[in-house]
């Protein structure tokens, strides 16, 4: 008796500390809950990674949001499109795309809309032209003629051999580009007949990869190309073996969306180069994925993910973004010349996309967040993936900059003006701003008045804010002038056992999520992430560093300053690691600009699921996987 009541103290101030041996002992899906993140979008279960074909579609009055997804696996194969619809893109529901069977829409492949076929064609090789996946693309509310009549169109990477990867022997026939369309708002897709639409790559290319279709209308490069009839444009991400990544460009009339026709390549970066230092704004790697081209605000930017970029500064793979100067060469192709150039997002947040929000008439960013669990527990969590926080960019223009000296290319464009000053102009990106006061919908709102720590930082202990935070909250605050190191504690323990720092560090103008202690359980990664960032010099003063954190379950998104994101990951040991305050290193002086605002506990945007979604999990048989050389089946 005296020992069951002792072990139950531990239990209690050890915060029912989970550790390796016990989770290795837990059945499937035990953990579901207890990192999972539900103020964010994430499919009902199982393995998900990029996002795919978002669009508003104005006649059903819904935003879609697909993604890469394989039900009831943990692990990446036999990926297809999963599928939900949302009217603000703040709560979602899944789309049930079998409707009479009476099974829930979260449940199996309930959600499924494209799924893998033994669909043929007489003119691809192999025949079966999408037996073994459904890659990533785009859509646009628009029939196959360029007609808005109810219509959704996706386009997608259609895969019929694999393994594939950047850095191995491209298998021919591996990857061709194919058209699905739904004319019941999206509860049923069907096949276009002629697929694919584009069967092989460009001719000569030895290629890394083709895959991933960004397509859209452009009245200005329509303008370029002196074109009468409107048509569209689609990007491909690509590269050439030992030669460097390539953005192969193709357009078809918008009175038949099944005829493209290649331009060429926008751009020939080099392999594993940068336009400036890759410490400050990343690298190009050799080959590209998920690429974005998109005019904002008259300027002209380029995004992608960039494979096999040297990982000197940046542990994960790049994704990267330029804004470039755009014009037609003399043999009638487009050209991309980038101007300045930086990284989306600094942590693990990948396969970033976009989309023309027409409802509120601007564009909306979204990416994937991946584990970062090692792969350890993942079936006792029973999912892997969430999207981020849709962001909305904008072009970001801040007069009166004292540029860096000597000058040098960077995320910013730098214009002189008459006063001698200069116009830093980059790429803005914020939490979309009414995504967010939806979120914040119900939570317990808390200003915390802090004016100064001076000399008294103490790292993490430095001014604890609360002891007991709900698993998804925002906290937002201004940093108005620091010595060293200054941000915030999360994640903390009360006996400091477990926590993950949040810190600017302007001795190296960076951003950075320092993990190092976030979790006992050591299969976990702990890796610190650290993003460049330096502040604007505005009339002879540095500016303020403004900070907004999202914390769901696992899932961390930083933004500084409408410039900066970092998405990270955290998995703690305890229950009770949840207390939330300031950071600040050792003897900093630090002044704070206004209160410290908290919103505690933001919305579920799942309402129509429970709060388990779990499936089974499956192991698929080595027929199903090519003896596990297509995928590895759990």
């Amino acid at each position: 008796m005296i020992l069951c009541v002792v072990l139950g103290l531990l239990a209690v101030a050890y915060g029912q500390t989970l550790t390796s041996s016990a989770i290795q002992k837990m059945d499937n899906n035990s953990l579901f809950e207890r990192w999972r993140p539900y103020s964010h979008f994430a499919a009902p279960a199982g393995w998900m990674n990029d996002p795919c074909g978002p669009l508003y579609d104005p006649n059903g009055k819904l935003y879609h949001m697909h993604y890469q997804w394989h039900p009831n696996h943990v692990g990446w194969g036999n990926i297809s499109w999963g599928h939900a619809v949302s009217r603000d893109m703040i709560t979602w529901s899944d789309v049930d795309h079998f409707p009479t069977d009476q099974v829930r829409a979260w449940s199996g492949y309930q959600a499924q809309s494209l799924g893998t076929t033994n669909l043929t064609s007489n003119h691809h090789t192999p025949e079966k032209y999408n037996f073994l996946g459904i890659f990533s693309g785009t859509a646009q509310p628009v029939n196959l003629s360029g007609g808005a009549d109810g219509t959704l169109l996706a386009f997608y990477t259609s895969v019929s051999r694999l393994p594939t990867s950047w850095d191995a022997a491209y298998l021919k026939g591996t990857e061709s580009q194919s058209l699905a369309y739904s004319t019941d708002g999206g509860i049923t897709w069907t096949e276009y007949s002629g697929n694919p639409v584009i069967s092989q790559p460009p001719t000569g290319w030895n290629i890394t990869g083709f895959r991933d279709p960004f397509f859209h209308d452009s009245p200005e490069l329509d303008a370029m190309l002196n074109y009468t009839e409107p048509h569209y444009y689609a990007i491909f991400g690509s590269g050439i073996g030992d030669v460097g990544p390539r953005i192969p460009l193709y357009t078809a009339p918008s009175s038949n969306l099944t005829r493209w026709t290649y331009l060429g390549a926008l751009w020939e970066p080099k392999g594993n180069t940068s336009l400036g230092r890759p410490y400050e704004v990343g690298n190009w790697g050799w080959n590209f994925e998920v690429p974005n081209f998109f005019n904002l605000g008259g300027h002209w930017f380029f995004s992608a993910g960039a494979q096999g970029a040297s990982r000197s500064y940046h542990e994960q793979t790049w994704v990267v973004w330029n804004e470039a100067n755009v014009s037609v060469r003399p043999n009638g192709s487009i050209a991309f010349e980038p101007l300045s150039m930086g990284a989306s997002d600094w942590g693990n947040l990948y396969a970033i996309t976009s989309f023309n929000d027409t409802k509120n008439n601007r564009r909306i960013q979204i990416g994937w967040a991946p584990e970062d669990m090692d792969s350890f527990g993942v079936v006792q969590q029973g999912y892997q993936g969430a999207l981020s926080i849709p962001r909305e960019l904008f072009v970001m223009n801040t007069p009166n900059v004292m540029p860096p000296s000597p000058m040098r290319n960077s995320s910013s464009v730098y214009t002189r003006q008459g006063n001698g000053t200069y116009s830093a102009r980059t790429l803005g990106a914020r939490p979309a701003p009414d995504v967010i006061t939806g979120l914040r919908g119900g939570s317990q709102a808390m200003n915390h008045t802090v004016g100064t720590l001076s000399g008294k930082g103490k790292g993490p202990r430095s001014q604890m804010l609360m002891k007991a935070m709900k698993s998804s909250y925002e906290i937002s605050f201004t940093i108005k002038s620091t010595s060293g190191r200054t941000g915030l504690t999360i994640g903390a323990a009360p006996d400091f056992q477990e926590f993950t720092s949040i810190y600017y560090d302007p001795a190296t103008s960076s951003i950075a999520c320092d993990r190092k202690k976030s979790s006992t359980i050591s299969e976990f990664l702990n890796t610190t992430y650290v993003g460049f960032f330096e502040p604007y010099n505005v009339s002879g003063t540095l500016e303020p560093i403004r900070l907004d954190v999202f914390v769901d379950g696992s899932l961390v998104e930083i933004f500084v300053n409408d410039r900066f994101a970092l998405t990270s990951r955290i998995y703690p040991s305890r229950t009770d690691s949840t207390g939330l305050g300031l950071y600040a290193a050792m003897g900093v002086d630090v002044v704070y600009s206004g209160p410290v605002q908290v919103w505690n506990g933001l919305k579920n945007v799942w309402p129509q699921r429970p709060r388990n979604s779990s499936g089974l999990l499956v192991w698929d048989t080595d027929a199903e996987t090519h003896n596990r050389t297509w995928w590895t089946g759990f």
